[in-house]
């Protein structure tokens, strides 16, 4: 069989020596787009879970912004927001856009189209605290996926949650058993 596996946890290990270095059990903080082209909309959906993959958060919502890329940026921007206002000082952000990563990590022009947005982003990762930003695949990133797919089919801009909705539990169960699934 040829592929890649992939799954939640095994990018969680990928950092184990930065992990280390903290002395402490860094929180995971996953996030997941999704993209309606059909109406126009684009869902998104993110959660927060600690080292063992418990569930710390979440939310989701709709953006009516007709880029892909915009939504992509606002789920981080969300994210990290949801994270600094639980004061979590150590988080691991997963996102399975390659292009928002690249951008966030590199830097954008102050001419760029979304700039204002990606200085946000900056402004929060400047603050008192350690975050790592990383890409990984979409299969690795299930639940976000699912948070996101529930923002797609939404009128609300966000919401926030407190407690996994139901439909959560199966890739919750799954990524809490290392379940690996095979990208071709």
């Amino acid at each position: 069989m040829s592929g890649k596996l992939v799954a939640w946890i095994i990018s969680l290990l990928q950092h184990r020596d930065w992990i280390g270095s903290l002395g402490v059990k860094p929180l995971g903080l996953l996030m997941g787009i999704l993209s309606l082209s059909c109406c126009g909309l684009s869902g998104f959906g993110g959660l927060i879970r600690n080292s063992f993959g418990s569930f710390l958060g979440g939310f989701y919502g709709v953006k009516s912004q007709a880029s892909i890329l915009y939504a992509k940026i606002m789920v981080m921007l969300h994210g990290l927001e949801l994270c600094w206002d639980k004061r979590f000082k150590h988080v691991i952000c997963f996102l399975d856009s390659l292009q928002t990563v690249t951008l966030v990590k590199n830097g954008v022009s102050p001419h760029h189209k979304f700039a204002n947005e990606f200085f946000s982003i900056h402004q929060l990762l400047d603050r008192d605290w350690n975050v790592v930003i990383n890409h990984t695949l979409r299969e690795g990133n299930a639940c976000a996926d699912m948070l996101a797919k529930m923002g797609a089919n939404t009128i609300s801009p966000l919401v926030k949650l407190v407690v996994p909705p139901s439909e959560l539990s199966p890739h919750l169960f799954a990524d809490a058993w290392g379940v690996t699934f095979v990208r071709e």
